[in-house]
């Protein structure tokens, strides 16, 4: 009888279950704090042992990981748990996006329930300081409408005011990772003035609704801004159903 045991050379495409299995429990052993930043982790083979899988599963779950900025290498043989900066959260999701094989028409359905909520969100909340901050965003981009790499940047920074007007860290963290994967692209599809000025028209009317403290006018106007930004796109020429992992100039 055969036996059941993965041999220690089975390729990860054979055991891809029980790679992202053992990624999971390793992580949720940092995340608890079982395995604190710059303790080392078991060797190849003792994991392979402790969880019933070969060793090529054990490798294909370490760079998991690694590619998350969960843990780092301190030598050839020797994995630790890397120590996490603030931006963590963030990276482990773009990182999970990019696993995912998610496209830009991913991206945009999840933009299209997102940012209408926060924009209805942040039309019941604002109060007179977060108006200014979007009244002085606005006008910084009026200023950058020629700067298409800057007009982008505050384009962001104009969303992910909204955003945190919503008062509703968890939205926020989930909408983050989305827009900054489609930030290097942005920079390469918004190459004309009258792309940046129909951009900052868009934002001067879900500005004006927020102010007026109308949240189902604010989210409508956000999702025909949101379906525009798909046009936007078809228009550049780009496939709308690009990998995001195909996107080039994030660092991740």
């Amino acid at each position: 009888m055969r036996s059941s045991q993965p041999a220690a050379d089975d390729p990860p495409a054979r055991s891809g279950r029980a790679y992202e299995q053992l990624a999971g429990t390793l992580r949720d052993r940092i995340s608890t704090g079982a395995l604190r930043a710059g303790e080392r982790l078991p060797s190849e083979t003792r994991l392979a042992e402790q969880s019933g899988v070969s060793r090529s599963t054990v490798r294909e779950a370490l760079r998991t990981l690694q590619e998350a900025g969960l843990i780092e290498r301190a030598s050839p043989r020797v994995m630790v748990v890397r120590h996490q900066t603030d931006d963590f959260a963030y990276r482990a999701l773009k990182h999970a996006l990019r696993r995912r094989r998610v496209t830009f028409h991913h991206l945009h359905e999840a933009l299209l329930t997102i940012e209408p909520e926060l924009a209805r969100r942040a039309a019941e909340r604002a109060d007179a300081a977060d108006l200014r901050a979007l009244r002085q965003n606005l006008e910084a981009q009026y200023r950058a409408l020629e700067d298409f790499v800057e007009w982008s940047r505050l384009d962001e920074d104009f969303h992910l005011t909204i955003a945190e007007m919503s008062g509703n860290p968890a939205l926020v963290i989930a909408r983050t990772p989305m827009t900054q994967l489609l930030l290097p692209t942005m920079h390469g599809f918004m190459s004309s003035s009258r792309q940046t000025t129909h951009g900052v028209r868009y934002h001067e009317r879900i500005v004006a609704e927020i102010e007026a403290h109308d949240p189902e006018l604010a989210a409508a106007v956000m999702r025909r801004h949101i379906d525009d930004f798909r046009i936007a796109w078809e228009k550049a020429g780009l496939d709308f159903e690009m990998h995001i992992a195909d996107i080039r100039g994030d660092d991740l």
